[in-house]
C-alpha cells in the first residue's frame, strides 16, 4: 500500500512517512504482540538505503490458539476473519481495511515516545501508522511471501525482465505461462514451477551465497547490479551511441542520461501495473529511466533476448515433470475451447439449411450430444472413435464428413423422439386435468403414452437395421 490505504476518501487519516528509528521501533513492537498470537511472524527485508518508510509489513502463519505446530493451519474464512479481529485488537487498530481474504491494512496510533515531525492538520484526526498484515496458509507460503516481498520492488524489476519470456513470480510461487491461454484466462495459463526460493534463484542465475537475501542492499545501484546478474537479463542496444570508456562500471551519478527512443520503448513494453509503479515507486522508475539507459552506454550486457520457446525448454530441463503438466494443461484447454466452438463452427453448418427449421434444430442438438458427450440414447448411434485423438482433440474435417453422412438418420430419430416426448407430455397434462376434475386417474393415460413410445422405438430400430446402420458406422 505504501502507507496510502487511509489517506483518501471520507474520514481520511494522516499516515506520515516514518524515519528509520520510528519504523524499526514500531515494527519490533508489532512483531512482539503478534508472536503472542502466531507461531511464525516476520517482516520482509526492506528496500535499499531507505531514509523514510510509508508503512510496515507483517507476515504471519499458524494461529497458536487453534492448531498445534505439527498440524495444518485452519484457513477457513471464519478462522481468518477471527485472526484479523485478534490482530486488530492486539495492535490497537483505529481503522481496518481488507482488499482480499488473506490481507488486512490497519491504522494504528503513532507512538507517543516518537514525536511526529510532520505537520498534520487537526481535521485529519489522529496521526497513525499503516500496518499491512498477510495471513499465510502454510509455513511454505510464509517463507515464500518473505522472499516475494523482500527488497521492496525487486521482484517488480526482475519481473519486467522475465515476464516477456513467459515467466511470472507471484504470491503463490514461480510459474511459466502458456501463451495460448494467457489472453483468455490468466489464472489457468500459469503452471507452477516451484514455491522454493532457492530453486527459483538457481534457475534465474541469481546468487544467494552471501547476504543477498539476508539484509538490505546498501544502495539502489547495488540492487540494480544484482538484478542484472540474472542470466535472462538483456538490454536492447542503441545504434550510433558512444560507449563508456569503462565497460565494467556504470556510474549513474556522473552519467547524463536523456529520454530516448529506447527508454520510450521500454516504457511501452511495461504492463499497466508497472507503468503505475513508475509513478509510485522511485526505485522502479530509476531502473527504467536511468539504469537501463546506462547499461546501453556500457555495452556490457547481452543485447539479444532469448525466445519464449528457448526459455520454455530450459524450464522443462530444470524442473522435471513440468513438461507433462504444461502440455496436459494446454491439451485440456484446447479440448474445452473446441467443445465451445465445434457445434457452431462444424456440426451445425454440416447439416443442410433447406430442411424444416425445427427438424434441423433437433438434428443439430442430437449430433452435438452424440459427438461431444458420447451420448448413445439416439437409438444406439455412436460417433466413430477416429473423430478425435488420444488427447480428446477432434479432427474437424472428419467430424464434418461424418455429420454430412449421418445427419439424415439422426434427423429422423431425433425428430421422432422429440414428437414422442411432446405427445407424452401432452397426455400427462390431459390426464392431470381429468384427475383434477374427478374423471379418472392418470395411470391409464400414462401407460398408453409409454406403450406408444416403446412401439415407436422398436419400429425405428428395425428401420435403422435396414437402411441406416451402415451410415452410422
Amino acid at each position: 500500500m505504501g502507507g496510502l490505504a487511509f489517506s483518501s476518501g471520507p474520514n481520511a487519516l494522516s499516515t506520515p512517512r516514518m524515519r528509520p528509528e520510528v519504523y524499526r521501533a514500531v515494527r519490533d513492537r508489532c512483531q512482539a504482540k503478534l508472536r503472542e498470537l502466531f507461531l511464525a511472524v516476520a517482516t520482509p527485508i526492506e528496500g535499499p538505503a531507505k531514509d523514510t518508510f510509508g508503512d510496515i509489513d507483517m507476515i504471519v502463519a499458524y494461529d497458536k490458539y487453534r492448531i498445534s505446530p505439527v498440524s495444518e493451519p485452519d484457513t477457513s474464512t471464519a478462522s481468518v476473519e477471527a485472526q484479523k479481529e485478534a490482530v486488530s485488537r492486539a495492535l490497537g487498530a483505529i481503522r481496518c481495511k481488507t482488499e482480499n481474504p488473506n490481507t488486512m491494512s490497519m491504522a494504528i496510533p503513532w507512538p507517543k515516545d516518537f514525536p511526529c515531525e510532520e505537520t498534520v492538520p487537526e481535521s485529519n484526526g489522529p496521526v497513525c501508522i499503516q500496518v499491512d498484515t498477510h495471513f499465510c496458509k502454510s509455513l511454505d507460503n510464509f517463507y515464500w511471501m518473505l522472499f516475494r516481498h523482500a527488497h521492496g520492488v525487486i521482484w517488480n524489476i526482475i519481473g519486467s525482465t522475465i515476464r516477456p519470456l513467459g515467466l511470472t513470480v507471484d504470491e503463490v510461487g514461480f510459474h511459466i505461462r502458456i501463451p495460448e491461454l494467457e489472453e483468455i484466462n490468466k489464472k489457468k495459463a500459469k503452471v507452477l514451477l516451484t514455491t522454493n526460493s532457492e530453486e527459483a534463484l538457481n534457475f534465474l542465475g541469481l546468487k544467494f551465497d552471501d547476504k543477498q537475501w539476508e539484509e538490505p542492499f546498501a544502495s539502489d545501484q547495488d540492487l540494480y547490479e544484482y538484478v542484472a546478474t540474472c542470466r535472462l537479463f538483456w538490454v536492447k542496444r542503441k545504434a550510433a551511441r558512444a560507449s563508456s570508456d569503462d565497460k565494467n562500471v556504470v556510474d549513474l551519478d556522473n552519467l547524463e542520461i536523456k529520454e530516448d527512443d529506447e527508454v520510450a520503448d521500454d516504457k511501452r513494453m511495461l504492463k499497466a501495473n508497472d507503468r503505475r509503479r513508475m509513478a509510485q515507486r522511485p526505485l522502479f522508475k530509476k531502473w527504467i529511466e536511468e539504469f537501463l539507459p546506462a547499461c546501453r552506454v556500457s555495452g556490457r550486457y547481452p543485447s539479444t533476448c532469448p525466445t519464449r520457446d528457448e526459455v520454455r525448454e530450459q524450464v522443462f530441463g530444470f524442473f522435471p515433470g513440468v513438461r507433462s503438466i504444461y502440455y496436459t494443461t494446454l491439451a485440456n484447454w484446447l479440448v474445452e475451447r473446441q467443445r465451445q466452438t465445434l457445434w457452431k463452427a462444424v456440426i451445425k453448418p454440416a447439416i443442410p439449411e433447406d430442411i424444416e427449421v425445427n427438424r434441423r434444430g433437433c438434428c443439430a442438438a442430437a449430433l452435438k450430444k452424440i459427438i461431444l458427450n458420447d451420448d448413445t440414447r439416439f437409438d444406439g448411434i455412436a460417433a466413430p472413435s477416429n473423430l478425435k485423438d488420444s488427447n480428446g482433440i477432434f479432427d474437424e474435417a472428419l467430424v464434418r464428413a461424418w455429420v454430412e453422412k449421418i445427419w439424415p438418420v439422426v434427423s429422423d430419430i431425433a425428430w421422432r423422439i422429440n414428437q414422442e416426448r411432446s405427445m407424452a407430455s401432452q397426455l400427462h397434462k390431459e390426464a392431470a386435468k381429468r384427475t383434477g376434475s374427478g374423471e379418472e386417474r392418470p395411470a391409464k393415460s400414462v401407460k398408453l403414452a409409454e406403450d406408444h413410445v416403446m412401439n415407436s422405438e422398436q419400429r425405428t430400430e428395425e428401420r435403422i437395421e435396414q437402411d441406416g446402420a451402415a451410415a452410422a458406422h
